[in-house]
């Protein structure tokens, strides 16, 4: 029988990280809703016309999340229970966690951290649009080691959907990085 190719990795790696996306955006959802009725009276904020640095729609909603995989693990953070089979098929015998998840509404220019640990950082910053972006939105992606920048790639992709990336960290351990915008 053949063996998988890394075609075959790279394809399930995609479904499960877009299962995964799905399900941590319905996670961060249901977390708002919760918190939207825990609060009594909610109060509308005043409405503030966009700043004239600011062109009109440049702000966006972020979303970054981060899942280790360690190697020769065979945990799976409970979080991720709904797309095990799928994340085993990517990266078999390894172990996951989902690390952090972090989501805000983003001026061009500004950005998210998710801290992976062991002094890295994953950062995603809102570039500004340019004249041609047509709904897509542009995302530097950062994984920082201290202060020393290790990886860096400018995402251009269609609003509203996912894109991954995956790095191995000096120590063995592999991150996959998830990032998205509406």
């Amino acid at each position: 029988m053949p063996t998988p190719s890394r075609r075959d990795y790279t394809l399930w790696l995609q479904i499960a990280l877009v299962v995964l996306g799905v399900s941590v955006s319905g996670l961060i959802v249901a977390q708002r809703l919760r918190a939207q009725r825990a609060s009594s009276a909610p109060v509308p904020a005043p409405v503030e016309p966009p700043s004239p640095a600011t062109p009109l729609g440049a702000a966006r909603q972020v979303t970054v999340f981060a899942i280790r995989a360690v190697p020769g693990e065979s945990a799976i953070d409970p979080r991720l229970s709904s797309v095990k089979a799928q994340l085993r098929k990517v990266l078999p015998d390894h172990g996951f966690e989902l690390l952090e998840v972090q989501t805000g509404r983003l001026d061009p220019g500004e950005f998210l951290k998710c801290d992976l640990g062991r002094g890295w950082i994953a950062r995603t910053t809102l570039e500004p649009p340019s004249a041609d972006d047509f709904g897509r939105v542009r995302l530097r992606c950062e994984l920082i080691d201290g202060d020393n920048p290790r990886f860096s790639t400018l995402v251009d992709a269609p609003e509203n959907q996912l894109f991954f990336y995956e790095r191995a960290l000096r120590d063995g351990m592999h991150v996959l990085i998830g990032v998205g915008a509406r």
